[in-house]
């Protein structure tokens, strides 16, 4: 078609352009405006020390994927590590306070929370000893303490392994009492999947939270740890966040049905062992029947 030109009364068009541009200046205005008086997201900084349940499934960044999805009125979570196969409290102390080390990390910045978290087969007296020095110091630099109890081993795992549910008695029991004695917040997950899976679960049911070697989470049983670990951080419910992370691994994807009732899990657990605050953990875990 030819082209189309304006009648000689026609106005010219550049008022017309810039009153367009001082619409569009208003509406940015206005949108910025609008933007303004949104408060900004609040931060939680969370230094996680520990090991390779830590690790297989990279529960740090599976929190931060989590966190980064969730609701507006939900804190970030802003995740540091440090974390090395077979670390045990102690082992982590040794290394000392240079720059690098988990003492080191623990000074060097502000931190909300630090999540300390012990091996499997550690000794009683040596876990409480460690846990002890490690809560001093975080609460020497103004953060709090919250003392990660994993799940156990299966008794395929390695020799003298205890059997369940023993085993995850035993692990659990030991630090939810600790923190009974110090004031120290537990986040429970050995409890938690023992929650999931109910009474009396199969192998199959057991071995499916597992990773191959049936002694380290799977990405299920990471996830779990995830969940709790959230509720325990923020006081927020994990009902509905994410469930599937691309960059983990060669990407890991849970059904929504199964990520409901691990959810639904994680906040049990924490809602039964504390107060209804809806802050928080401030008080250690409860332990189950």
């Amino acid at each position: 078609f030819p082209e189309k030109t304006p009648a000689k009364d026609t106005p010219p068009a550049k008022p017309a352009a810039d009153a367009q541009k001082r619409t569009d200046a208003n509406t940015e205005s206005k949108s910025s405006a609008a933007q303004a008086a949104v408060p900004a997201r609040p931060t939680m900084k969370v230094l996680m020390i520990g090991n390779s349940q830590m690790m297989v499934y990279d529960l740090p960044q599976m929190m931060s994927v989590m966190s980064a999805a969730a609701p507006a009125d939900h804190p970030k979570l802003e995740i540091g590590r440090y974390t090395a196969g077979g670390m045990t409290l102690k082992r982590h102390w040794d290394l000392g306070e240079g720059k690098g080390t988990p003492r080191g990390m623990i000074a060097a910045e502000k931190w909300d929370y630090v999540v300390i978290q012990e091996i499997f087969n550690a000794d009683p007296a040596e876990f409480a000893q460690y846990a002890a020095k490690f809560d001093e110091f975080i609460r020497k630099h103004g953060a709090k303490t919250l003392l990660f109890a994993t799940a156990n081993v299966t008794e395929h795992y390695g020799k003298g392994a205890a059997k369940y549910p023993d085993s995850f008695k035993q692990l659990n029991d030991m630090q939810v009492e600790f923190g009974q004695k110090k004031g120290v917040a537990v986040a429970p997950a050995g409890y938690t999947w023992m929650k999931y899976w109910g009474d009396s679960p199969t192998d199959a049911q057991r071995y499916d939270l597992y990773a191959k070697d049936r002694g380290h989470p799977g990405a299920k049983g990471t996830y779990i740890y995830a969940c709790l670990l959230y509720a325990s951080l923020t006081g927020q419910n994990p009902a509905g966040l994410v469930s599937d992370f691309d960059h983990i691994k060669d990407g890991v994807v849970i059904s929504k049905q199964e990520a409901a009732a691990m959810q639904k899990a994680a906040w049990e657990q924490y809602t039964m062992d504390e107060e209804s605050t809806g802050k928080p953990l401030v008080k250690s875990a409860t332990k189950p029947g």
